[in-house]
């Protein structure tokens, strides 16, 4: 700037020396010169700008790159450690007499296991649903079983309670015996020794008990005669004609008084079916019998298992 101001100095001290017009062109270059000045400034400043972004940017980098190579050194050590890891590991499992193929194996027979487990628990499962199942159709059985009990004690009551009198007076007796219901009459009272025909007495009893027997629903009776062991020698050929003759009389008299011959069937069981020894006479009288079976119905047997519908 001094230089500047030397040479305005001297332009002055010369302008009056020269013409006007020569200081005109002076001015002029004067004017030219500054503004290639301001441009050269403005310039200047615009690559000061630069040169500053420019530093910032490499500082930014510097950090960047810096940031990089701890990642990378990071990095180089955790690889490290890990290759440090894994040649631990393997001697590790070296000085342990072990190895990759051993552990993959021992992998799989445990795999294996756990297969054979999970096919032996459905398997099971398969077992005790089939249990569930089996032991479900018992307790339905059993029930069944139950209210039929039930049913017959119900019923068991009630022909005592209508056979009272008959029963106190002795001319027959209610028992269960081989599960079923049986009304026992004597033959002594039903019959003379060796006949077939029925005694008044014996047709009252029956007359008696056929309209208690008439009044029970769904009920089927068998009628079975029985002797003792002394055998037959005039009439009948032996003692099974005997027997089932007179329980063909008895299924007569009971159809007279009101019972539906449909539930009415007779046998003959000779003397093979005693209730006592033959060795008394006392015993013998016991044998010589006419029973009244109530037949049990079909679900009243046991294992009766209903159909599906």
């Amino acid at each position: 700037m001094s230089r500047l101001l030397v040479f305005v100095l001297m332009m002055g001290l010369m302008a009056s020396c020269v013409t006007s017009g020569t200081h005109k062109l002076v001015v002029d270059e004067l004017a030219a010169q500054k503004t290639a000045n301001e441009a050269l400034t403005a310039e200047n400043d615009g690559l000061k700008k630069q040169v500053a972004d420019l530093a910032a940017e490499v500082k930014k980098l510097k950090g960047d790159i810096a940031k990089l190579k701890k990642e990378f050194d990071d990095m180089s050590k955790n690889f490290m450690d890990a290759m440090s890891f894994n040649d631990d590991l393997k001697k590790s499992l070296k000085e342990k007499g072990a190895s990759i193929d051993e552990l993959d194996a021992k992998n799989k027979e445990l795999a294996a296991k756990k297969e054979e487990e999970a096919k032996r628990a459905a398997e099971e499962q398969v077992k005790f649903e089939a249990e569930q199942q089996r032991l479900k159709a018992e307790l339905e059985q059993l029930k069944r079983m139950k209210e039929a009990a039930e049913k017959r004690n119900a019923e068991f009551n009630n022909v005592m309670a209508k056979l009272k009198k008959m029963i106190d007076a002795g001319t027959l007796s209610v028992k269960i015996r081989k599960g079923r219901m049986i009304v026992t009459l004597s033959s002594d009272i039903l019959f003379a020794v060796g006949a077939t025909e029925l005694t008044p007495e014996g047709k009252a009893a029956l007359a008696e008990l056929a309209a208690t027997l008439k009044d029970i629903p769904d009920r089927n009776f068998l009628v079975v005669g029985h002797s003792d062991s002394t055998p037959m020698r005039k009439k009948f050929a032996s003692n099974w004609e005997l027997s089932s003759q007179r329980a063909i009389e008895v299924v007569k008299l009971l159809i007279a008084g009101g019972v539906p011959p449909t539930m009415l069937s007779a046998s003959g069981s000779a003397e093979f079916d005693p209730i006592a020894e033959n060795d008394t006479p006392e015993n013998k009288t016991m044998n010589r019998r006419v029973e009244i079976v109530f037949m049990p119905k079909i679900d009243e047997l046991p294992g009766f298992t209903p159909a599906a519908q």
